[in-house]
């Protein structure tokens, strides 16, 4: 069965898809801010951001090689 027939509202889930983007892109941004105001703050938490861009990096690359038209 195709995946656009499981979708009820496609313009919802583009649109949901897309905030999620967003927030992803977002949350890199401030992250990426408050490491450059504050470094010494976040010297202990570096390998939990490295994990952190990395996961938001996949969720914002999946929704820009993987999205349909």
């Amino acid at each position: 069965m195709s995946e656009n027939n499981n979708i009820v509202d496609k313009q919802a889930y583009q649109k949901n898809r897309r905030y999620m983007a967003w927030t992803c892109l977002g949350m890199m941004v401030i992250s990426t801010i408050a490491v450059l105001v504050t470094p010494e703050r976040f010297e202990s938490a570096e390998a939990i951001l490295m994990m952190m861009y990395g996961s938001l990096s996949a969720v914002v690359a999946a929704y820009f090689g993987f999205a349909k038209k």
